[in-house]
């Protein structure tokens, strides 16, 4: 038996102009081909963090009116084009201020950036990026609980020992007694991706994450000894915790 505890509806989906395959959330991928400055191929290389912010901002807009911004209202509640997506993805580049640097978006100018758009849309959502581990699970349930998906970054390893590890990505199936198996389809490192799931199983769990376009499942443990061994760890990897703010005179 299993218990799941993630977003209450459809997540982002985009339609591959190659093939007509439908993504699970966006991907950095539909850059491959990007041409003319370097900051236009960061886009390929380092915008997962963009997509992530993209991805948020779109499924907030599509699951509640009250979420819905200038920026987001043209791509709003429907399956996107490919193209359709990448100018989204534009506008919001543009909005977070781009990427001058290779190694992407900082945490902390997602968490700024999210916090000036909540005031200036009135949401009443606050936005901090954490710097333990202690919380992160607990809290990245509570956010897929009030239908949040968490965006979560695995860190970049600082020290030269530490440069080949990393984390695996898995894609799981269906076994003829109900149960699920899983294999490892991925290995990365200094990557933002989707959480959209918690996956508690009798033995493990797992994140349930869109990464690439694609849906993987993440280890919990794996994740947590890998920001918990690691310099910086549970700084560079974390989420970016969203919360409604209390409104005075109310507990």
């Amino acid at each position: 038996m299993e218990e799941r505890t993630g977003i209450q509806r459809e997540y982002v989906q985009v339609r591959r102009k190659e093939n007509g395959i439908l993504t699970y959330g966006g991907d950095q991928g539909f850059f491959d081909s990007a041409k003319g400055a370097e900051a236009d191929k960061r886009k390929q290389t380092s915008g997962c963090g963009i997509i992530a912010f993209s991805d948020l901002l779109l499924y907030l807009g599509n699951r509640d009116c009250a979420y819905r911004i200038p920026e987001t209202e043209p791509y709003l509640n429907h399956v996107l084009q490919q193209k359709e997506y990448q100018n989204y993805y534009n506008t919001v580049y543009r909005f977070l201020g781009g990427l001058p640097f290779k190694g992407g978006i900082s945490s902390l100018r997602l968490m700024l950036m999210f916090n000036r758009l909540s005031l200036r849309q009135g949401w009443g959502m606050r936005a901090v990026w954490g710097f333990s581990g202690k919380k992160l699970f607990d809290r990245t349930k509570r956010m897929l609980s009030e239908d949040i998906p968490v965006i979560l970054c695995i860190p970049m390893m600082l020290l030269k020992k530490d440069k080949k590890d990393g984390i695996r990505f898995y894609e799981r199936a269906a076994e003829k007694n109900g149960s699920f198996s899983y294999h490892e389809k991925a290995f990365t490192r200094a990557h933002y991706v989707m959480v959209t799931g918690i996956v508690e199983e009798e033995k493990d769990s797992y994140y349930e994450i869109s990464s690439w376009g694609k849906k993987y499942y993440m280890n919990c443990k794996e994740y947590d000894i890998l920001i918990k061994t690691h310099f910086l760890g549970t700084i560079l990897g974390n989420i970016l915790y969203i919360r409604q703010r209390k409104r005075k005179g109310t507990e």
